[in-house]
């Protein structure tokens, strides 16, 4: 089940399910979710259960506007998401059950910010990037779609600015996976990902794999893949 955790970022609430293999003190793994997803995901509960039994601590939390985290979608930007991870690893550094060592699983828009927050954040061994764009540019075009969905105009105007409009280079230990068929991001972003990062790096190109890895064989590779990745860095 995990129990509850409980961070802030900007005065507001993020709400997060720690998750521990049993008693001691664990190296720990981080679940970053998407712009419209949230940390009840099967992916991230399916995650857990894998990576607790791998000798892992699992954090899934639920970043401002979405799930039980407070404040809300409609102010949600990269800036502020990046806040949010950052509060959530200052949040877990003096946590009694887990040993200082962090990992980073982040998906779409969870991989992005985890671009700009991991290289700054020592405490992090390791990246796993799933389905993570390169860059946002392609989202101003669908700017009604996303604003139906509860996304507001501060996110479009942070990417009208630009300065979170690309991914920066320079991240290592990280593995990019993703699917060949991902209809929101095409793998093309994986693959720029993997050129700007620095070694040791990893791709991994899911083949007939969608966005949300529907299928559950592609979950459980991504799974296996990036469990075995956090254990080469221990």
């Amino acid at each position: 089940m995990g129990e509850p955790l409980l961070a802030r970022s900007d005065g507001e609430p993020l709400e997060g399910v720690l998750h521990l293999p049993g008693p001691g003190r664990w190296p720990c793994v981080i679940t970053a979710h998407g712009l419209l997803s949230t940390k009840a995901s099967d992916k991230y509960l399916l995650l857990a259960a894998h990576l607790t039994k791998a000798g892992f601590a699992c954090l899934r939390f639920d970043f401002r506007g979405c799930g039980q985290s407070g404040g809300k979608l409609k102010d949600t930007t990269v800036a502020g998401r990046i806040k949010d991870l950052r509060a959530i690893l200052a949040r877990l550094q003096d946590h009694q059950t887990l040993d200082g060592r962090f990992f980073v699983v982040g998906s779409s828009l969870g991989g992005y910010v985890t671009v700009f927050v991991a290289p700054e954040m020592p405490q992090v061994m390791a990246t796993a990037l799933w389905a993570t764009p390169a860059h946002l540019r392609d989202l101003a075009g669908r700017r009604e779609a996303l604003m139906a969905h509860g996304i507001g105009a501060p996110f479009f105007q942070e990417l009208a600015v630009g300065t979170f409009a690309e991914a920066p280079p320079g991240l290592s230990h990280c593995l990019i996976i993703h699917g060949e068929r991902d209809e929101l991001v095409p793998s093309s972003h994986a693959r720029a990902l993997y050129e700007r990062a620095n070694e040791p790096k990893a791709l991994e190109i899911l083949p007939g794999a969608d966005h949300r890895l529907t299928n559950p064989a592609d979950r459980e590779r991504a799974i296996h893949l990036t469990t075995a990745w956090f254990t080469r860095h221990l």
